[in-house]
Protein backbone atom coordinates (compact mmCIF):
# COMPACT_ATOMS: atom_id res chain seq x y z
CA UNK A 1 0.00 0.00 0.00
CA UNK A 2 1.58 3.55 -0.71
CA UNK A 3 2.32 6.31 1.62
CA UNK A 4 -0.73 8.24 -0.03
CA UNK A 5 -3.34 5.76 0.42
CA UNK A 6 -2.15 4.38 3.73
CA UNK A 7 -2.63 7.90 5.11
CA UNK A 8 -5.81 8.84 3.12
CA UNK A 9 -7.94 5.92 3.72
CA UNK A 10 -6.45 5.74 7.56
CA UNK A 11 -5.62 9.51 8.94
CA UNK A 12 -6.06 10.44 10.71
CA UNK A 13 -7.08 8.57 13.74
CA UNK A 14 -9.72 10.29 15.71
CA UNK A 15 -10.82 9.96 19.07
CA UNK A 16 -13.72 12.33 21.20
CA UNK A 17 -11.35 15.20 21.50
CA UNK A 18 -7.94 14.30 19.42
CA UNK A 19 -6.79 13.40 16.22
CA UNK A 20 -3.58 11.84 15.49
CA UNK A 21 -1.71 12.50 12.30
CA UNK A 22 1.91 11.55 10.51
CA UNK A 23 4.24 14.25 11.63
CA UNK A 24 5.85 16.55 8.83
CA UNK A 25 8.42 18.93 8.68
CA UNK A 26 6.17 21.81 10.85
CA UNK A 27 5.86 20.03 13.30
CA UNK A 28 9.86 20.03 14.30
CA UNK A 29 8.80 22.77 16.89
CA UNK A 30 6.69 20.48 19.14
CA UNK A 31 9.26 17.11 18.51
CA UNK A 32 12.21 19.52 19.65
CA UNK A 33 10.25 20.66 22.30
CA UNK A 34 9.00 17.55 23.85
CA UNK A 35 12.79 16.09 23.32
CA UNK A 36 14.40 19.27 25.97
CA UNK A 37 11.49 19.84 28.17
CA UNK A 38 12.85 18.56 31.43
CA UNK A 39 9.40 18.09 32.31
CA UNK A 40 9.06 15.46 29.52
CA UNK A 41 11.89 13.82 29.45
CA UNK A 42 12.67 13.36 33.15
CA UNK A 43 11.76 10.17 33.35
CA UNK A 44 12.57 8.79 29.87
CA UNK A 45 15.73 9.39 28.78
CA UNK A 46 18.89 12.08 29.20
CA UNK A 47 19.08 15.21 27.82
CA UNK A 48 20.04 14.52 24.01
CA UNK A 49 22.38 16.87 21.35
CA UNK A 50 20.98 18.70 18.53
CA UNK A 51 22.01 16.76 16.24
CA UNK A 52 20.38 13.42 18.21
CA UNK A 53 17.38 15.02 18.13
CA UNK A 54 17.56 16.18 14.42
CA UNK A 55 18.61 13.01 13.59
CA UNK A 56 15.43 11.27 15.15
CA UNK A 57 12.99 13.46 14.10
CA UNK A 58 14.38 12.92 10.25
CA UNK A 59 13.51 9.44 11.25
CA UNK A 60 10.30 10.12 11.95
CA UNK A 61 9.52 11.48 8.78
CA UNK A 62 10.23 8.20 6.74
CA UNK A 63 6.13 7.53 5.20
CA UNK A 64 4.94 4.52 7.25
CA UNK A 65 3.52 1.21 6.20
CA UNK A 66 2.88 -2.26 8.32
CA UNK A 67 6.27 -3.64 7.06
CA UNK A 68 8.15 -0.63 7.81
CA UNK A 69 11.18 -1.09 9.92
CA UNK A 70 10.82 2.08 11.62
CA UNK A 71 8.83 3.54 14.25
CA UNK A 72 4.98 5.31 13.09
CA UNK A 73 5.64 8.53 14.78
CA UNK A 74 1.86 10.71 14.80
CA UNK A 75 1.28 13.80 16.04
CA UNK A 76 -1.73 14.33 18.86
CA UNK A 77 -3.60 17.53 17.92
CA UNK A 78 -6.11 18.60 20.26
CA UNK A 79 -9.29 18.75 18.15
CA UNK A 80 -11.00 21.65 20.27
CA UNK A 81 -8.02 24.02 19.50
CA UNK A 82 -6.03 22.24 16.70
CA UNK A 83 -3.02 22.58 19.24
CA UNK A 84 -0.51 19.70 19.31
CA UNK A 85 0.05 18.59 22.63
CA UNK A 86 2.68 15.42 21.82
CA UNK A 87 3.46 12.55 19.96
CA UNK A 88 2.98 8.85 19.82
CA UNK A 89 3.33 5.52 18.23
CA UNK A 90 4.85 2.30 17.39
CA UNK A 91 7.86 0.19 16.05
CA UNK A 92 6.84 -2.57 14.73
CA UNK A 93 8.39 -6.36 14.26
CA UNK A 94 6.99 -9.73 13.78
CA UNK A 95 3.23 -8.75 15.32
CA UNK A 96 5.27 -7.55 18.23
CA UNK A 97 4.35 -3.78 18.73
CA UNK A 98 6.47 -1.48 20.98
CA UNK A 99 4.36 1.65 21.64
CA UNK A 100 5.54 5.05 23.04
CA UNK A 101 4.19 8.75 23.55
CA UNK A 102 5.07 12.18 25.15
CA UNK A 103 2.93 14.80 25.82
CA UNK A 104 3.70 18.70 26.88
CA UNK A 105 3.18 19.21 30.34
CA UNK A 106 0.23 21.86 29.93
CA UNK A 107 -1.66 18.57 29.18
CA UNK A 108 -0.79 16.26 31.65
CA UNK A 109 -3.66 14.69 33.56
CA UNK A 110 -6.40 15.89 30.70
CA UNK A 111 -6.40 11.86 30.11
CA UNK A 112 -5.33 12.43 26.64
CA UNK A 113 -2.28 10.48 27.15
CA UNK A 114 -5.06 7.25 27.78
CA UNK A 115 -7.08 8.44 24.95
CA UNK A 116 -4.49 8.59 22.08
CA UNK A 117 -3.00 4.92 23.50
CA UNK A 118 -5.90 3.64 23.44
CA UNK A 119 -6.33 4.71 19.61
CA UNK A 120 -2.76 3.72 18.17
CA UNK A 121 -3.37 -0.09 20.04
CA UNK A 122 -6.26 -0.25 18.44
CA UNK A 123 -4.29 0.71 15.40
CA UNK A 124 -1.74 -1.29 15.69
CA UNK A 125 -3.71 -4.89 16.06
CA UNK A 126 -6.41 -3.63 13.27
CA UNK A 127 -4.18 -2.16 10.72
CA UNK A 128 -0.49 -3.01 11.88
CA UNK A 129 -0.97 -6.68 12.61
CA UNK A 130 0.03 -6.64 16.19
CA UNK A 131 -0.69 -9.44 18.44
CA UNK A 132 1.34 -7.86 21.38
CA UNK A 133 1.87 -4.61 22.22
CA UNK A 134 4.84 -3.84 24.78
CA UNK A 135 5.48 -0.16 26.47
CA UNK A 136 8.58 0.45 28.85
CA UNK A 137 8.18 2.92 31.47
CA UNK A 138 10.80 3.76 33.80
CA UNK A 139 10.31 2.42 37.42
CA UNK A 140 8.49 5.12 39.09
CA UNK A 141 6.97 6.75 36.16
CA UNK A 142 3.45 6.50 38.06
CA UNK A 143 1.47 8.50 35.84
CA UNK A 144 2.73 6.50 32.95
CA UNK A 145 1.65 3.24 33.90
CA UNK A 146 -1.34 4.25 35.31
CA UNK A 147 -2.11 5.28 31.63
CA UNK A 148 -1.22 1.88 30.13
CA UNK A 149 -3.10 0.27 33.06
CA UNK A 150 -6.44 2.27 32.25
CA UNK A 151 -5.93 0.96 28.14
CA UNK A 152 -5.61 -2.52 29.56
CA UNK A 153 -1.37 -2.87 29.67
CA UNK A 154 -0.49 -5.44 32.50
CA UNK A 155 2.61 -5.55 33.67
CA UNK A 156 4.52 -8.49 32.43
CA UNK A 157 7.99 -8.01 33.87
CA UNK A 158 10.68 -5.91 35.40
CA UNK A 159 14.19 -5.54 34.08
CA UNK A 160 16.29 -4.91 37.12
CA UNK A 161 18.55 -2.03 36.56
CA UNK A 162 17.93 -1.23 32.91
CA UNK A 163 18.10 1.95 32.34
CA UNK A 164 20.08 5.20 33.27
CA UNK A 165 19.02 8.08 33.54
CA UNK A 166 21.73 10.80 34.89
CA UNK A 167 23.92 8.23 36.04
CA UNK A 168 21.45 6.92 38.21
CA UNK A 169 20.23 3.32 37.32
CA UNK A 170 16.49 2.29 36.78
CA UNK A 171 14.47 -0.35 36.97
CA UNK A 172 12.39 -1.01 33.44
CA UNK A 173 8.72 -1.95 33.86
CA UNK A 174 7.70 -4.12 30.75
CA UNK A 175 3.75 -3.55 30.14
CA UNK A 176 2.12 -5.86 27.92
CA UNK A 177 -1.31 -5.65 25.88
CA UNK A 178 -2.35 -8.72 24.14
CA UNK A 179 -4.66 -8.79 21.86
CA UNK A 180 -7.65 -10.93 21.46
Amino acid sequence: MTKSRLEKGLFPLTTPRLSMRPMIKADWPLFHRLHTDNAVIAQCFDPMSLDEIEARFEQRLTPWSPDAKHWLCLVIVEAETQTPVGVTGFLLEQGVAEVGYLLLPPYHGRGYGTESLQAVTDFAIHHGGARTINATVTAGNLASARVLEKVGFQLSRIDPDAFAIGGVCYDDWIYTYTAV
